[in-house]
Formats: C-alpha cells, structure tokens, sequence
C-alpha cells in the first residue's frame, strides 16, 4: 500500500534531510497546533460517526489547552465529498478526518474516485470498530447459520438478505458469507438501516447484516433472532452466541471509524496527532461518553492502522471481483 511506502519511506527522507528540514520539522511540532484543527466528517451532523468526532474533538482540544478543534460535516457522495477535501488539504496536520468502511470499499467496487486511496492518505490512529451481526425474522425457519446454509441450500430462488445499504460493509458481509458457504444470496437494497430493519421485523426480507447496536435492541424484545456475530469479538451483552467465524475461519467484517489525513504531513507532526489522538481514545472519558454508541474505542497506531488498511482493502477487493460487484 503506498501509505505504507510513504511511512516506510520517512526514515530514509529524515536522514537525508537531517541538516535542513529536521529542526524545522521538529519546531513545527514542538509547536503544533498553533491553530485551529479542522476534524472532516463525510456524513451529516447528528449521526454516529459525527457524535463520536464532536466527542473526540472536545476531549482533543482540552489536552491542546483549550486549542480550537473544530467538526465540519461534508456529506455527500458516499463519503466521497470529505474524502477528497481531506486528500487535497494541505499536509500540515491541520486538516484530518474521519474515514469509515468505505474509504476502503469504494476502490474495491470500481468507483471513479478524485483520489487515490492507496497513494493520498496517511493513517493517523483507529478511533473505534463496531460489531456487525447477522439477524433474521423471528419467524424464520432457521435459528444457526448451519439452518441458514440448509435452508438457501434447498431453496429453488436465492435467499434475499438486505443491509443498511448496497455496497457497504454489511452487503459485502453477505457476499463473503455467500461465496464461502457456497449458497445463492441476493442482496435487496435499502437506503438506511431502519428501513431495512423494518421490513425484516416484518417477514419481508428475512435476513440481514447490521450493526448490532443497531439490531440488538430488537433481538432482545424478540422481534428478531441472532443467527451470529460476524467479527472475530463475542457481541457485547450477546457474549455466548456464536460467530460466523467458528464455520468459516477468518471472517470478520466489523465497521469501523478511524482519523486519516492527506499524504505529507511531517513525521513529527503525524507523531503528535497520532499519540494524542490515541490518548483521548483510549481514556475512561472517551470509553465512557461513546459506550452508549455501541461502539469498542481502542487506538492504532499509524503503522499497525496503515497494514490493517491494506489488509481489508485486498480482502473488500478480492470479495468485489468474485462477486462482479460493480458501482452503479
């Protein structure tokens, strides 16, 4: 991934540059920020991956002694309108963003971006995963994904599931899940998880690859039943159900939210944001304010966030090309 090679790569720019441009590095960061940080969200104020930017924008700007950090919502196109104003922000650490799922997926999908995922972007720090689960209509004929499998085994149509909408992580957890059993699926599509949500509740699509924050709250009144968590994590308060990943080894789809910015941003400065940025994450106040979100808040590291960007983006691609899944 070239994200990788442009951190690979700084070492070796750093030694060539160490007489010139290192002390001037070093004092950028020493002051850094010595203004406003401006935090990109590519969807609209009020959803969840806005909260949990405003949340980590506060806390940020208390460890920078009151520092201005300001949330600006950009959405549109799929995420693709604050991505490409993150990639062609000026490399100085002042603009970052928030990069989710389809940072990753639209590449894999053949989207013509503005941008070039692998080349434009250095990873700062993961912010949180969340588990996906997959659920079904109470009254549908299966309880496990065995039943599940025997169940599209043995029907004549494919088996519809749905999601929070085409494309994204929780369609793609189908097409996983379809070319690893070996069964037919067709994905129906949605514009949102609750209207999805809905119309599985009420028997008109039978499964479905959500959030679980999103689909415990009907598991537990009994309109919907857990088949099985799709990550490699037990589903919080769902600990003994069981994982898509104990049938086929190795899957795992989580959503996930994590701080991005364009390529360039001087190592010192990457050093900074990534350590303090990972230092709110990480903190009993951050745990504690987004807990309600569903969400497990844990930092990454640049490095070890850049290897698990590429990791996912092979598998989304590799998922994408078996399936023919194209953008419309």
């Amino acid at each position: 991934m070239a994200i990788s090679t442009w951190l690979s790569g700084t070492v070796a720019m750093l030694a060539f540059a160490l007489g010139a441009t290192a002390p001037a590095a070093a004092q950028d960061a020493a002051d850094f920020p010595a203004s406003t940080v401006r935090v990109l969200v590519p969807f609209a104020a009020g959803g969840p991956t806005d909260v949990v930017a405003r949340i980590l924008a506060e806390l940020l700007a208390e460890r920078w002694g009151g520092r201005s950090v300001v949330v600006e919502d950009r959405p549109g196109a799929g995420t693709i309108v604050a991505t490409t104003a993150i990639a062609k922000a000026p490399p100085d650490g002042y603009t970052i963003g928030i990069a989710t799922n389809s940072l990753l997926i639209n590449p894999a999908i053949g989207l013509t971006l503005p941008y070039d995922t692998r080349k434009d972007f250095v990873p700062i720090s993961m912010i949180a995963t969340q588990p996906v689960a997959l659920v079904a209509n109470a009254a549908f004929p299966a309880n496990t994904l065995a039943d599940v499998i025997a169940v599209a085994k043995r029907s004549a149509e494919p088996l519809n599931y749905t999601s929070p909408g085409p494309r994204g992580v929780g369609h793609l957890a189908g097409e996983m899940l379809k070319q690893r059993a070996g069964i037919a699926m067709q994905h129906i599509n949605y514009n949102g998880s609750a209207p999805a949500l809905n119309d599985v509740i009420a028997g008109r699509v039978p499964l479905m690859f959500d959030i679980w924050h999103s689909a415990r709250r009907y598991v537990e009144t009994g309109q919907l039943k857990l088949i099985a968590g799709a990550g490699l994590a037990p589903l919080p308060g769902a600990e003994s159900a069981p994982l898509i990943a104990q049938t086929f080894p190795g899957f795992n789809v989580v959503a996930f939210n994590a701080v991005i910015g364009p390529a360039g941003i001087p190592p010192p400065v990457l050093e900074k944001l990534s350590t303090y940025i990972g230092a709110v994450v990480d903190s009993p106040e951050f745990a504690e304010r987004t807990r309600p979100l569903g969400i497990d808040a844990k930092s990454m590291s640049p490095h070890a966030l850049d290897a698990w960007f590429a990791k996912e983006m092979d598998k989304w691609a590799a998922i994408a090309q078996e399936a023919h899944l194209k953008a419309e």
